[in-house]
């Protein structure tokens, strides 16, 4: 088991106490809502801001049922064999 299964299974059961009636519809606007705080903020360092963004991702894996690293290499996978270039905002997009 990878410390990110243990962390995840800590992060469901906390949320599965905290709002055991949640989705992942109403997951998706909490981390909406953390995004938009984080962006807004002068804190975009500040770990405990971070935290709370994955802290949700990590649940909205978990409600989904998709293995989070598995995901994540098998998309890590792809992301490396494409052709990246930086858009106006300085994000980086796949051509």
């Amino acid at each position: 088991m990878s410390d990110i299964e243990e962390l995840q299974r800590d992060i469901a059961s906390w949320a599965n106490n905290v709002n055991p009636d949640r989705d992942s519809m109403s997951t998706i606007a909490k981390l909406l809502e953390e995004i938009g705080e984080l962006i807004a903020s002068e804190r975009m360092s500040d770990p405990m801001e971070l935290a709370d963004v994955a802290i949700l991702v990590l649940d909205l894996f978990y409600l989904q049922k998709v293995d989070v690293a598995q995901a994540v290499i098998g998309k890590m996978t792809i992301n490396r064999s494409r052709r990246w270039k930086k858009q106006d905002n300085g994000a980086m997009s796949h051509v």
